[in-house]
């Protein structure tokens, strides 16, 4: 059966509101998630399985007034809405997350976590919408972003120990007899990179705006931890001023010695080359203004590629714990 049949079943007909969110989990209760579409499909094969899961991770130990802490409460007819029985206060399951105030089916919203959980080269808005048949492509393209904007990593973890640090263009073919780091229409983006015994730890990238040591000492400096980590790079000069910041710094100058450069910074190259392939692969190119979103989506699977089978709660419980990413403040990048 094709993607577009399994979804078929969105447009039918759900259940009455009662049979669905009073029953409580348990704490020690799993939570079980999908690790392959057919198990998504199974898990959440209407809409009314997909409120009921939602809130459970919503409130994992039971329903709890943000008003006045009782822990009891009633759904009201026709309305995704929690009423507590003691103020009467109303909690909406999707007031302030990623899903405020949508019109998409939760089913279609599942489905665009599990690809931007589970597929290595996720999925593009055009192809979203014909999988999903979604009646216009800036309806799966919103849908898409407001997951991306809540994966950037969390504020106050910070790389350590040995840190590879480079950067490189994205977006725009090199003019032909500029070379170095002179290039004209790409986005520059910076990485930092935990370098491992045999494989790389975790990794930050950021656009910047310039390849000077003004643009790339504070991304370095902001991303590692100043008391365990030394920064290595290629010795471009950008990068000198990090040892008089405080940051104990080990320069490389490589030159055209591709295999010596491979050696010291092995995975940044990596790194780089899978970034590269994704953008082109998935997206044919990402416009600058919503490339941080991007880079934040590639280095939240990066960073947990041991964890696959768990992306999908993973993903979801960002979605509830983000911040609404409305369709206006979209449009004003767009046009920025």
């Amino acid at each position: 059966m094709c993607l577009s049949g399994l979804l078929s079943i969105v447009t039918a007909p759900v259940t009455s509101r009662k049979e669905c969110v009073l029953e409580i989990p348990k704490e020690d209760e799993d939570m079980k998630v999908p690790t392959a579409l057919l198990e998504l499909q199974a898990m959440f094969p209407d809409e009314e399985a997909c409120w009921k899961h939602l809130r459970r991770m919503r409130w994992p130990r039971g329903f709890v007034c943000p008003r006045c802490g009782h822990r009891k409460s009633y759904p009201i007819e026709g309305r995704r809405v929690e009423q507590c029985q003691a103020c009467r206060y109303q909690v909406s399951l999707t007031a302030g997350t990623v899903f405020h105030k949508t019109r998409v089916p939760l089913r279609i919203w599942f489905l665009g976590i599990f690809f931007v959980a589970r597929h290595k080269k996720a999925i593009s808005a055009l192809q979203f919408r014909w999988d999903t048949g979604l009646g216009s492509y800036q309806t799966a393209w919103m849908l898409l972003h407001k997951l991306r904007s809540n994966l950037r990593p969390r504020a106050g973890f910070r790389l350590r120990g040995l840190v590879e640090a480079d950067e490189t263009y994205v977006g725009a073919s090199r003019e032909r007899g500029v070379v170095g780091r002179r290039v004209v229409g790409k986005s520059i983006v910076g990485m930092a990179e935990e370098q491992r015994e045999h494989t790389a730890g975790k990794v930050r990238l950021a656009v910047l705006e310039g390849v000077s040591f003004d643009d790339l000492g504070p991304f370095v400096r902001g991303v590692i931890d100043g008391h365990d980590a030394t920064i290595r790079t290629d010795g471009w000069k950008g990068y000198l001023p990090l040892e008089a910041a405080g940051v104990p710094h080990d320069p490389h100058t490589q030159g055209k010695d591709f295999a010596r450069s491979a050696k010291l910074m092995p995975w940044s190259h990596t790194v780089f080359s899978n970034l590269k392939a994704w953008i082109r692969g998935t997206f044919h190119g990402v416009s600058r203004k919503h490339l941080q979103r991007y880079l934040d989506e590639f280095v939240y699977r990066f960073d947990r590629r041991w964890k696959e089978e768990e992306l999908f709660g993973f993903v979801l419980r960002r979605a509830l714990g983000g911040e609404p990413f409305p369709y206006h403040r979209l449009v004003a990048e767009q046009r920025a």
